[in-house]
């Protein structure tokens, strides 16, 4: 059992580093999982103790809690408004698109309801297990979301800016040429004065408050060229205090244990959770070292890789009707949700959209420095949104089990 296990860790290794350095999404956890699956298929020999789920938990749950600092807390403030509507946006559509998966596939209502929640791929494909979901098939569908979003996402949104900066551009042009001829007659000196004075008027300048400089963050610890706002990204220049990291995961562990044996829905990730984001707050956030989450990531490839065998091969065919509600889902989630924070909370329309997009934090930040958004609205609100899916969602969706079922 142990040489096998060995096996297991060693081909899962192997597939995560390959899966990291082709820059796949979430490359470690794929490139593991799929390494997994394939050595599951051809032996069925392949072992991972489930033991270990836990650990992963709590330090998925300490990793997620070290993002949180003082400045988003400070920075929720003026935009609490649109959170709040974005968060209840995303349990009404999760309810129901997981429900469409439900009634028109042969998933079961746990693994539908975890596969259309907005949240991490590992994060949701771990939890799952809690409440009884297939692991492998949460993980699957909320990869391709992943891709969906990556793929198709950037383009439209693209196409909708120039369309926009298109058509302003033509109004603008309209009302020069307008104000021109209105003017022919006026004397010059008046003219110059009043082209003096519309760019003055025009101008709408960002309010960088120190609050919302500081809430863009980079998950991945790497210094980005920040285009259009001066931002500084505390996480990829925060220097890890090995001390401090050791305190922070020493609570997080304790607050799991404490939150787990308690009963909650994934209680280990969010008492851990809960306490890093704590310590953070005070002490600032603990950037977790690159290693360490590429070896989460293996491990939970392997993990998930692990529930996969040739029975559930066979019934693959289970998730191509799941799969098409999930695209049409996330187009019908993004543009709704969107128009709703655009119409509703006044955000301007790009913002919304990215607000809205269930991607990650620092490619939804990122994109948004590339097509002007809200970068600090941006970043605020995607975080929120991780955080409250670990936080509320497992034990929301518990709840709706235990009356659906």
């Amino acid at each position: 059992m142990i040489l096998f296990f060995a096996l297991t860790l060693l081909v899962a290794a192997a597939g995560g580093i390959i899966g990291y350095k082709l820059k796949l999404p979430v490359g470690g956890m794929v490139g593991s999982m799929v390494a997994v699956i394939l050595l599951n298929l051809v032996t069925e020999k392949a072992v991972f103790y489930p033991e270990l789920r836990f650990p992963l938990q709590i330090l998925g749950g300490a990793m997620i809690g070290s993002q949180i600092g003082r400045e988003d807390l400070l920075a929720m403030k003026k935009i609490i408004f649109p959170t709040i509507l974005l968060l209840l946006s995303m349990v009404v559509l999760n309810i129901t698109f997981g429900t469409l998966m439900y009634v028109f596939s042969d998933l079961d209502l746990a693994t539908a309801l975890f596969a259309s929640a907005p949240g991490g791929v590992s994060d949701m494909a771990i939890i799952s297990t809690d409440l009884g979901a297939n692991p492998a098939y949460v993980a699957i569908i909320q990869l391709c979301r992943l891709l969906t979003i990556f793929i198709f996402m950037p383009p439209i949104f693209r196409k909708i800016k120039n369309t926009k900066d298109g058509r302003q551009g033509r109004d603008k042009k309209a009302v020069s040429v307008e104000y021109s001829n209105s003017d022919s007659d006026s004397d010059m000196d008046d003219v110059r004065v009043d082209v003096v004075r519309v760019p003055e008027i025009s101008v709408n300048l960002p309010n960088e408050s120190p609050e919302s400089v500081g809430a863009f963050s980079d998950d991945r610890n790497e210094a980005k060229p920040m285009a259009g706002r001066a931002i500084a990204d505390v996480r990829s220049k925060s220097k890890l205090n090995t001390k401090n990291f050791i305190i922070m995961l020493i609570a997080a562990t304790v607050s799991g244990t404490l939150v787990h044996y308690i009963g909650l829905a994934a209680g280990a990730m969010v008492g851990a959770m809960l306490a890093s984001a704590a310590f953070c707050v005070f002490n600032g956030r603990m950037p977790f070292p690159k290693k360490l989450r590429l070896g989460m990531q293996i491990f939970s490839g392997a993990f998930i890789g692990i529930q996969l065998d040739r029975e559930g091969l066979a019934h693959m065919g289970d998730l191509g009707i799941p799969l098409i509600i999930l695209v049409v889902g996330i187009f019908f989630f993004v543009f709704l949700v969107s128009l709703l924070l655009h119409k509703v909370a006044k955000l301007d329309l790009m913002t919304s959209m990215l607000s809205s997009t269930p991607g990650g934090v620092q490619e939804m930040a990122l994109l948004s420095e590339d097509i002007g958004g809200d970068t600090p609205k941006i970043a605020i609100m995607q975080t929120a949104r991780l955080f409250s899916v670990i936080l509320f969602f497992p034990t929301m969706l518990q709840f709706l089990l235990s009356i659906l079922k």
